[in-house]
């Protein structure tokens, strides 16, 4: 998702009706991929919600519960409100997962953005 690869990869997912998944996660690391929100499919769009833990996100060996232990600040969430009524005016569904799996944070970062989404 390169800004110069960016246009293509999509339309190559458009082209052969394959739903593009955005991600939130750290940016700035080497395995990092930019939030972009993209509809390729007029019937689905995927978001998921890494958290943004940068120190270990491209750690060898760390496991997922403290590489996703992350729970968002309202106005974290609160960015992809409008990526996200964009995304469903483009697309008959929008799934949206909560993958910072610690505790309940997915669960309350779930209901977070679901108020911030009502408001």
């Amino acid at each position: 998702m390169t800004e110069e690869r960016r246009a293509r990869t999509l339309d190559f997912l458009r082209g052969h009706g394959l739903v593009y998944v955005a991600v939130d996660e750290p940016q700035g690391t080497r395995a990092s991929v930019p939030p972009v929100a993209a509809a390729t499919s007029d019937a689905l769009s995927v978001v998921r919600f890494h958290g943004r833990k940068t120190a270990t996100w491209d750690r060898p060996g760390v496991g997922t519960t403290e590489r996703f232990g992350y729970l968002y600040r309202s106005e974290e969430l609160r960015e992809w409100v409008p990526r996200l009524r964009e995304l469903s005016a483009k697309c008959r569904v929008v799934h949206v997962l909560t993958n910072n799996c610690y505790r309940d944070y997915a669960v309350q970062n779930a209901k977070d953005l679901a108020e911030l989404l009502a408001e």
